[in-house]
């Protein structure tokens, strides 16, 4: 098992310079981004167009060796690329990036059934983010030493710069500080070498006005001693989103976040964008109508970041009380299928929620497992009882059998703990 693993931020760059060279900045990016990807699609075309044909090995590294040349004008033969149809980006490893990146989506839509007609040859948008290697930029600052550094890094005043290929520099934008403490603490482990920088990327935001570094770390895993015995069971209900308890311990549970509190939120956003979509209906086309849809479009981001928000704060909160506990596993429910009748369960993607919890649980080395959910609300946690009816409702659980009285998550959640049925 590795020893680190890879996330990715979005950060917001802005051009180090006057009019003229922020201007040239922004056409240095969206004119890398266009030659870039149009270069992918002709170099995945071929080589496509090739393994299919049944070419030989050496044939398709023809392929890509012409791919990685800039074209000649007099020498059709020697690049994939008619002369005046492609201009690498200056300074660049555009060339090399854009061959393993063909390499890597060719093997991924072969395992997906590529030449058996299942999926279909991955392509690349004219605008899609520009590949950038690790060694093509650096974070540094102006201040005579590190402490200065330090003592700037939660005010509103402190400066970050990237230092970026064809003479280019950027300014960090951190903005509020309180918003900003994940990305302050980020960039602090990049100077001390704790996060090792990995090949990222750089694009536009929505409007083509803000460039976003998609920066991609390599981040070490919190290794720490982990009970092999000790389990915890994570019930994803609708009352309350997520019920944690041990596998081994009666007494150790908590109760994270509640339908209200979710759906207070959650629930006005989407009444205010019907409004706002129903105000837009009989709006005309052109500009004005545009200009009207641009509030629409923030609603929709505002209730993708507060859902993105709520699930983060759950899973740390999940992966919290297992580390507590010093838990080797974390059972979920595999609720892949499920018929998400409830109204909770259209407003929360559950499935992001798993995913979070996953990618936090292996800073620590914790694994998470999913169990089969047939069945984990009607058994008794207590004496293994199963029949219809026990969960008398969303909250209320009491056996037939033994006569034990629980609350119905607290009892889904101690089965999901036990649980021996992965999936």
């Amino acid at each position: 098992m590795s020893d680190t693993q890879t996330i990715t931020r979005k950060i917001q760059l802005f051009p180090v310079g006057d009019k003229e060279e922020i201007d040239r900045v922004y056409k240095y990016i969206r004119d890398g981004m266009y030659n870039q990807n149009k270069a992918y699609n002709i170099l995945i075309s071929n080589v496509y167009s090739a393994i299919y044909s049944g070419k030989s090995k050496e044939e398709i590294d023809d392929i890509y060796k012409r791919g990685q040349r800039k074209p000649k004008e007099n020498d059709s033969d020697y690049s994939l690329y008619k002369s005046g149809e492609i201009d690498f980006p200056k300074g660049m490893m555009t060339q090399a990036s854009i061959k393993m990146a063909v390499k890597n989506d060719i093997k991924t839509a072969k395992g997906n059934g590529l030449f058996k007609g299942k999926s279909s040859l991955p392509t690349k948008r004219l605008n899609a983010p520009l590949i950038v290697e690790s060694q093509q930029f650096n974070f540094y600052y102006n201040y005579e030493n590190y402490a200065d550094f330090l003592n700037e890094l939660f005010s509103e005043k402190l400066e970050v710069f990237m230092k970026f290929v064809n003479g280019i520099n950027f300014k960090v934008i951190f903005g509020n500080p309180h918003k900003s403490h994940e990305l302050r603490c980020i960039i602090q482990n990049i100077f001390e070498e704790v996060y090792k920088v990995q090949g990222s990327s750089i694009q536009f935001d929505n409007t083509g006005k803000k460039i976003i570094l998609n920066l991609s770390l390599a981040i070490p895993k919190k290794r720490m001693e982990l009970d092999e015995n000790t389990v915890v069971g994570v019930d994803l209900g609708v009352a309350i989103p997520a019920v944690c308890v041990l596998n081994n311990d009666e007494y150790a549970k908590e109760f994270i976040g509640s339908k209200d509190d979710f759906l207070r939120v959650r629930t006005k956003i989407q009444a205010q964008k019907k409004r706002l979509q129903k105000s837009l209906k009989f709006s005309g086309g052109g500009h004005g109508r545009n200009k009207k849809l641009k509030p629409l479009k923030k609603f929709e981001d505002y209730e993708k970041n507060f859902v993105q928000t709520y699930s983060h704060m759950v899973s740390k909160r999940v992966v919290d009380f297992a580390v507590k506990h010093n838990a080797r596993y974390i059972n979920v429910e595999d609720l892949e299928g499920y018929n998400a009748n409830d109204f909770i369960l259209r407003n929360w993607s559950y499935y992001k929620l798993e995913q979070y919890i996953t990618y936090k649980a292996r800073i620590y080395g914790i694994e998470v497992r999913k169990v089969n959910p047939y069945h984990t609300s009607q058994i008794c946690s207590c004496c293994g009882h199963w029949e219809e009816g026990q969960r008398i409702d969303q909250a209320h659980f009491k056996c037939k059998s033994c006569g034990a009285e629980l609350n119905a998550d607290f009892n889904a959640a101690k089965n999901i703990a036990k649980s021996k049925d992965f999936r």
